[in-house]
């Protein structure tokens, strides 16, 4: 697929200033600019990354009233129930809540709903088990914001509500509970508004506890990578200090899954948490039952770690094995039902598929046909149940708004949603959607687009630079991994291809050689390139080998070099 390479703009100006102040370099001042870091004071305030940054959690509109509460709750032994959800990020959020809460000595138990039977969020079924159940205090974590209902009831029944969550607050009013805990409501003072639902708990539980909680910030630092919040401000500081802690660990739970998933001993990054541990915290919530994930993060005994981890693991692998099925299947779908000249969103419908999954084959979708992808299933009867992710360029929830009238019920943002329907509006969604797309969103949107910071010689490459390039991280959503285009190219040996479809090639400028490896682009090399020149898109990295270090390049992009290069990409 014919991408477009986009180079950022370059400030000379703005450049000199930073790389004096700080005494950096000019291209290392470039990469702070090109993520909104401007000022030499948060430049500074950035490449420091410590945890004295943090704000108060006292700023926090809805902290005071709740520590209040729940000091009294915990004071008279009432009964509080953590209510959760069942990502990574709920269940972090459960867990580093139940924890805190019992080391003050709290009557605490949890409810966290069945993603196939329950959905997502707060209901009144689940309300109702709740008030049954003699509880005294409710304290929602990654959820509750939009769940007015929910809240009346448990109310009518003298059971108070307390809120956390990071979702974006309803237009129409907040639910009425004892306190609302939400960086992104209204008038609320909180510096930093971008928080996963994790970060919000910590820093209620810092204000109930009056202490930093570093040894909760492995738990911390999961659930805001899982979660994929925008890694700069409070969550990067989070993150990186998380993942310190997370690679120290002592909880037991998390010290037997880091040992099954093959990473314990290891300097942790955001790619462990995301790929290794992440997706095996997840798959129980996605396969049935998410009890057990939840469980493996809070229990101090070794045996019974040892079995969790195992069934972690064994559930991470179905959940592979039925995500491949699905995808295959909705690969030939593809194939015999979407002209892509006429819809610009993909909608898939199948009445096998399993619910708890179909969010991530739609997001492999969306990654291989760069188009918005929504894909439904109807196991339950004449109810289709549809999750679906988006591209940078096409607001997911907007597009949805726009089609509401087929909907009985949808949630989400820009890159996510879920959402359901009869199963007979199916079809007139997908016209309806992509009528949508045709309309409000121009064709360059469905182009795949690489954003490079900057364009240098491979020369510039070197061991001191790349590791202040790594001081940059944690990377995530707003603050990713520098990358670069280097033109004119000389491939100084045959390419090979490595595992199933990634392509390794040495690559040189004269000045330096190195190798550079594309995953996933086998196919992109055309032969008699290495005959000639090529220009590269890549991050560069130090790849060590028994304790020899060298420069290695991951490819996002190559081409035949051209003589024009404004063919090839924009400034």
């Amino acid at each position: 697929m014919q991408k477009t390479w986009n180079v950022k703009k370059t400030d000379i100006a703005l450049q000199k200033k930073l790389s004096q102040e700080l005494g950096i370099s000019t291209l290392l001042a470039q990469l702070l600019i090109n993520r909104d870091v401007s000022s030499p004071d948060s430049a500074r305030a950035f490449l420091r990354c410590a945890l004295i940054d943090l704000h108060d959690a006292f700023l926090m509109k809805g902290v005071k009233e709740a520590v209040i509460r729940i000091e009294e709750a915990v004071e008279k032994k009432e009964k509080i129930v953590v209510w959760g959800d069942y990502d990574v990020d709920g269940l972090t959020s459960v867990a580093l809540l139940k924890r805190v809460l019992a080391a003050k000595g709290a009557n605490v138990s949890h409810y966290i709903p069945h993603r196939v039977q329950d959905g997502y969020g707060m209901s009144l079924q689940a309300a109702e088990k709740i008030s049954e159940a003699k509880a005294e205090l409710v304290i929602t974590v990654d959820c509750g914001i939009n769940s007015r209902k929910e809240v009346e009831f448990l109310k009518f029944h003298n059971i108070d509500v307390i809120i956390t969550d990071h979702h974006q607050p309803p237009a129409d009013g907040l639910p009425a509970a004892r306190a609302v805990i939400n960086p992104l409501q209204k008038e609320c003072p909180y510096p930093f508004k971008y928080l996963a639902g994790v970060g919000v708990v910590f820093k209620l539980c810092q204000a109930l506890t009056g202490s930093d909680l570093y040894e909760h910030l492995d738990l911390v630092a999961l659930g805001t990578i899982s979660d994929v919040v925008p890694m700069y401000g409070e969550n990067r500081i989070l993150t990186k200090h998380g993942l310190i802690a997370l690679s120290n660990t002592t909880k037991t739970g998390l010290l037997r899954l880091m040992e099954k998933s093959g990473i314990k001993d290891k300097e942790l990054t955001t790619m462990h948490a995301a790929f290794m541990l992440g997706p095996r915290l997840n798959a129980s919530g996605r396969m049935g039952s998410c009890e057990n994930s939840l469980e493996i993060l809070m229990t101090d005994f070794d045996k019974e770690a040892v079995l969790l981890a195992q069934k972690l693991c064994d559930d991470n692998r179905a959940r592979q094995q039925l995500e491949a099925k699905i995808l295959s299947e909705a690969l030939a779908k593809i194939d015999k039902e979407v002209n892509f000249k006429k819809h610009r969103v993909i909608i898939l419908h199948s009445d096998n598929w399993h619910p708890g999954v179909i969010g991530i084959v739609a997001s492999r979708i969306t990654e291989r046909f760069f188009r918005p992808t929504i894909l439904f299933s109807s196991k339950e009867g004449r109810m289709a149940k549809g999750s679906g992710r988006s591209i940078d360029n096409f607001h997911l929830f907007q597009a949805l708004s726009s089609c509401s009238g087929f909907l009985s019920e949808f949630g989400g943002h820009k890159k996510a949603c879920g959402l359901s329907m009869k199963l007979d509006d199916i079809d007139n969604f997908r016209d309806a959607i992509n009528a949508y797309a045709q309309d409000s969103v121009s064709p360059e949107a469905f182009i795949p687009d690489i954003k490079i910071d900057a364009e240098i010689p491979l020369s510039f490459l070197n061991e001191e630079f790349i590791k202040q390039i790594e001081n940059l991280g944690p990377f995530g959503q707003g603050n990713p991994k520098p990358v670069f285009v280097s033109t004119g190219i000389s491939i100084k040996s045959a390419p090979r291809i490595v595992g199933k479809n990634t392509l390794k090639i040495w690559v040189s400028d004269a000045d330096i050689t190195c190798s550079a490896v594309g995953f996933k682009m086998a196919d992109m090399f055309t032969p008699g390139w290495e005959h000639g020149l090529v220009d590269i898109v890549y991050t560069p990295a130090l790849n060590q080998w028994h304790g020899i270090s060298s420069i290695e390049l991951y490819l996002k992009d190559l081409r035949e070099c051209k003589i024009d290069m404004a063919v090839c990409f924009k400034k």
